[in-house]
């Protein structure tokens, strides 16, 4: 007789019948509900219409700390976003038009360029760099009934092509279930997200979530399990194994006042080739962390590799519109506690939907200790195909470089009454220097105009910046969205 096997079989046990009870309630739930499934909208893929949705949220007073959003959630937003901005409430809504019918399409876009310099990782291009001369990307939907909805989608750009969107949904407002090629952004930030971005290619996932919220706390709530890209180089003994590692991830959040919004969330990478995935060790080590995860610092017997963050969004929207956000997250646990993070970083971010009639800005830091992205299991590090899952600064370094970093961004937005937008962002990282990585601090700078021709939007985008190595690059576009 074998005791841990037991435990581990006792432990797989209740978790199913958790889950089991958990899937039977809201699906009883779901079926007394008045709204079905919802579809999603874009994820830095389609950012004119993209960041026309965040203001309408931010004039709402409707805080976002996940992404991507329900199309249903920004509806609910319009009324009282409206009552501030009746001209970009009017684009929305055509836009949300498109995803009303039983079939069409959800988003198109293609663009062209020209590239020159260094081989650069662009921030939250879902892998694609600075030398790839053309990106394409369409997400078509077929609804036939409330409760199930059917989404092909494929994101294609040199190098790589991924069915990005491709999903199939069931459920309603309280429990929906996405499995396929879900993207994935947990931050109230818009430059970068320490635990999930879309910095690397979307994965294969299982996800269930709510988009109308739950009790008068408005719980919101995010659980997915996800198959990232193959490493052979992931830690088993005293040697390595070869496999595809697997994550499992929670988010839960809370609105304690109108406009303020408080929400937690964690994600295991486990498992891959011959590591132990098992159900029962995942919910141990998920849950109790400093006992069964990172009990031995080093060991190549821990379960796995954690992420975990506190994130905190409060939107004001009388008289200036403005939304103030705020990260603390952190890299496995520190001094054996399951609430104390180890290797932290802290992000602060101000963001300003409206100032005037035709301006918007948002200003964003964020700083984080060496031991981001790396880890002695996972020896490619919290990554997937050679990019890493968070934050895009930990792509501008060298592989395996666990150095801690400082990033910088800011952004002006300018819009006319006729639909015309001109965007420019600015970015900056600097490394820290106790490595021998010889870093130089990088800086991008970013600038897109882009103007309505019927449904479609056209224009053009300039790309230049200098790396972390002092290599300079640029890039040069021009697209067509639908």
């Amino acid at each position: 007789m074998q005791p841990s096997r037991l435990m581990v079989t006792g432990g797989e046990n209740w978790v199913r019948r958790c889950a089991f009870a958990f899937v039977m309630s809201a699906m009883l739930a779901t079926s007394a509900q008045a709204r079905g499934v919802s579809p999603y909208l874009p994820v830095d893929l389609s950012p004119e219409i993209e960041r026309k949705i965040e203001r309408v949220l931010m004039l709402a007073e409707q805080p976002a700390l996940t992404r991507p959003i329900a199309a249903a959630t920004v509806l609910d937003a319009l009324p009282r976003a409206c009552e501030r901005d009746a001209a970009l409430c009017a684009e929305v809504r055509r836009f949300l038009t498109s995803l009303t019918r039983t079939a069409g399409i959800g988003h198109a876009s293609l663009s062209a360029g020209v590239a020159s310099g260094a081989d650069t990782p662009l921030p939250n291009r879902h892998g694609m760099s600075s030398q790839s001369d053309y990106e394409a990307s369409a997400a078509l939907y077929w609804q036939p009934g409330d409760r199930f909805l059917v989404t092909a989608g494929a994101l294609a750009y040199d190098g790589d092509t991924t069915p990005t969107g491709t999903v199939v949904s069931l459920g309603g407002e309280y429990f929906q279930v996405d499995a396929g090629y879900r993207d994935r952004w947990w931050s109230p930030f818009e430059d970068g997200a320490m635990l999930m971005s879309t910095q690397a290619a979307t994965l294969p996932s299982l996800t269930v979530s709510n988009y109308t919220p739950l009790t008068r706390a408005k719980l919101r709530y995010e659980a997915f399990m996800a198959e990232t890209g193959e490493s052979a180089n992931i830690a088993l003994g005293t040697g390595t194994t070869t496999g595809k590692p697997r994550l499992a991830g929670l988010h839960l959040s809370i609105e304690p006042l109108p406009g303020w919004s408080l929400g937690v969330s964690r994600i295991m990478q486990y498992g891959g080739g011959g590591r132990d995935d098992s159900l029962g060790e995942l919910f141990d080590a998920f849950f109790n962390p400093s006992d069964h995860d990172n009990a031995a610092a080093g060991s190549t017997e821990e379960f796995g590799n954690q992420v975990a963050s506190f994130t905190s969004q409060f939107v004001i929207g009388d008289p200036l519109p403005v939304a103030v956000y705020f990260e603390y997250a952190g890299e496995d646990t520190s001094t054996l506690s399951n609430v104390r993070l180890g290797n932290t970083a802290l992000s602060a971010g101000i963001a300003f939907p409206k100032l005037g009639e035709r301006f918007a800005a948002a200003f964003e830091i964020t700083e984080w200790q060496n031991g981001w992205y790396v880890h002695h299991i996972y020896r490619d590090g919290f990554a997937s195909d050679g990019h890493v899952l968070g934050s895009w600064g930990g792509d501008w370094r060298r592989l395996g470089d666990g150095v801690g970093a400082r990033s910088a961004y800011a952004r002006l937005s300018w819009h006319s009454p006729g639909g015309a937008g001109f965007e420019t962002t600015y970015r900056q990282l600097e490394n820290g220097d106790y490595t021998l990585g010889n870093y130089e601090t990088a800086r991008q700078i970013d600038a897109r105009y882009s103007r309505p021709l019927g449904q479609w939007f056209v224009g053009g985008e300039l790309t230049v910046g200098r790396d972390v190595f002092g290599e300079s690059y640029s890039r040069l576009g021009a697209f067509i969205r639908f």
